[in-house]
């Protein structure tokens, strides 16, 4: 079904109409076109407006991607101070660019191709991350850590 439609504000004194009621419009038989001239003879003065619909805005892969997360993501490597002083300097020389944020996202993605990929949590991700052998022992450091935080909430 044509969502053939209209609406009339006789505040505004406009007639507003669908993209299909006013294709409806140009076959003078159509009872669109009948109620279209019963309209202008009643109301001759209404200004007619066709209803537009906004374009779905696009997806923005990077919309969340700010300076601090690129920053968490880097802390989380080996080399991460390495790579944090690298960021640092990239964030210096962006200041002098036309659009700073592009400059630094486009090297952050060259550094990382794979950001928006989650690891697997696998012993070669234990050792690139930490500086345990082991997944295993990356999860026993990790639980040890929040036993202590649970201690110091309840003390």
């Amino acid at each position: 079904m044509k969502n053939n439609t209209y609406k009339i504000d006789f505040v505004n004194n406009t007639l507003t109409m669908s993209k299909a009621f006013e294709e409806a419009l140009n076959n003078p038989a159509s009872e669109e076109y009948k109620l279209f001239l019963q309209l202008r003879a009643d109301f001759p003065g209404l200004t007619i407006i066709r209803k537009t619909r906004r374009a779905p805005k696009k997806a923005r892969p990077t919309k969340n991607l700010t300076y601090k997360h690129m920053e968490q993501y880097m802390s989380v490597f080996k080399n991460a101070d390495e790579l944090l002083a690298q960021f640092k300097v990239v964030k210096e020389c962006s200041k002098q660019q036309p659009s700073p944020y592009k400059f630094v996202l486009d090297w952050f993605k060259k550094q990382f191709p794979k950001y928006k990929e989650l690891p697997e949590l696998d012993d070669d991700f234990a050792k690139d991350v930490s500086e345990y052998d082991t997944l295993d022992e990356l999860k026993d450091s990790i639980r040890k850590g929040d036993r202590k935080q649970l201690e110091k909430k309840d003390a």
